[in-house]
Formats: C-alpha cells, structure tokens, sequence
C-alpha cells in the first residue's frame, strides 16, 4: 500500500460501473472524515496507450473508490492510500473489458454497491464489445455477483444479433468459395463449428421450407441469417 496524489489519478467513466457517482455517498464519507474515520486504500491500475485527445498516453485510473476520492478532495486531503491491481502497467486498448470487470466486481462486495441497473448495464456494455462471446455468461455472473439466468437474460438478444451476424459472414465467404479453413483462420473459431454451421444451413433445405410455404422472413430468422443475404442469394427462389 501507498500514498498517491489524488490529481495524478484518472476517473475513467468508461470503466466505472455505475451511471453516475453518488452525491449522498460522497457527504456521508466527507462527514465521516470530519471524526477521522479510517478507509481502506482505493484501487488504481497504471496503464498506457491511454487515450488523450489525438494521442495517447500514461495514466493512473480509479478501479475502486471513486467516492473517496472525492470525499478527500472535498476536504482538501491532497493524497489518498491505495493498492496496485496489477503491479506492472497495463495496455489501456487491450485490457478495457478486464479493467471494468475489476472495477465492477470490487463494487459488488463493499462501499457503496452496485444495483443490478448498474449490474445490468456493465453485462450489456461488455457483451456489445465481445462479438467471440471471450466472456461466456457464467464468467460475467461470478464477476457481477449474480446467477447465470440473469446475465442470459440481460444479454440474450445481443448474443443472438451477433450469432446472426456471424453465421452471415460465414455463409457469404463458403458461397463466394472461401475454404472452411480459410473461413475458420478468418473468423477465429474451429473448422469443425464453421463446418456444422453450414451444414446446418443447407441451401436444399431452404428450398424445401420455400417449397412449404414459408416466407424468407421466416428461413432468415429460422437459420439466423439476415435477410439480405438470402434475398440477394442466387439459389434461392425469390419472393
């Protein structure tokens, strides 16, 4: 642990997991320091490639204790004990998504804790940036303080967009003759799903839904594809 001035630190709204600070918590801390009440160190992470306007740079930013921070500021209390997350700096670019996974996790188990709004929000934020699903649902569960149902709810309707976004390229790259390796480097998912994703869209059973009655509408979201893409498709019968 160390002391650190508080206007060397950064507060990153990107990576604080709550909609805004809270004003109440911020007096109440103020009001305690006033009896000199003790509080345990904040935690910082040094990073660089931090962006600063047109160029980048170092910064050392808040992961938990924003509150403190301001609750000391307010009192004229120039610097503040704190702990190192990870004892070397971090590539800000890289490490967004661990970095509001920290920040998020510490604010699930002391001080002034996050409500499952927040909660639900830091879900979304993280499953919109992370199109290869790199953070299944339990992982965000365990880190949120919450069940796996409820992070699949929050974000099932994103993971289903990008499923649907997914399997589209796909199908368009092995219909322009792209190999199912070439697709799987590209992509960066086995041979063996990309193999089972075209299978499972089989152009003769389309024609066979086609032939049932059923619209394109229908196929698309049968198949989770665009709509586009099937209507633009030269083996398909069209509407």
């Amino acid at each position: 642990m160390k002391s650190i001035k508080i206007k060397d630190l950064t507060w990153d709204p990107s990576i604080y997991p709550r909609t805004s600070k809270s004003r109440q918590t911020i007096n109440a801390y103020a009001e305690a320091l006033d009896i000199n009440a003790q509080f345990p160190p904040i935690k910082i992470q040094r990073v660089f490639n931090y962006p600063d306007g047109n160029k980048t740079t170092q910064a050392t930013i808040i992961l938990d204790g924003n509150h403190r921070c301001s609750a000391f500021q307010e009192k004229g209390i120039e610097e503040i004990p704190a702990i190192e997350w990870k004892d070397h700096p971090l590539d800000y670019e890289k490490n967004k998504i661990p970095l509001l996974l920290e920040s998020a996790q510490c604010n699930t188990i002391h001080g002034d804790r996050l409500t499952p709004n927040d909660k639900k929000r830091v879900a979304r934020d993280i499953a919109s940036t992370d199109p290869e699903c790199k953070y299944t649902e339990d992982a965000l569960a365990k880190k949120l303080g919450v069940s796996q149902q409820t992070v699949n709810a929050w974000i099932t309707d994103i993971r289903a967009r990008q499923r649907t976004n997914r399997n589209s390229i796909i199908l368009k790259l092995s219909r322009l003759g792209w190999t199912q390796e070439k697709i799987s480097e590209t992509t960066k998912m086995t041979q063996g799903r990309i193999a089972q994703i075209i299978n499972n869209t089989s152009f003769g059973n389309i024609n066979n839904l086609l032939s049932q009655g059923h619209t394109m509408e229908y196929i698309a979201a049968h198949y989770q594809m665009d709509l586009a893409q099937t209507n633009n498709n030269p083996g398909f019968p069209q509407c």
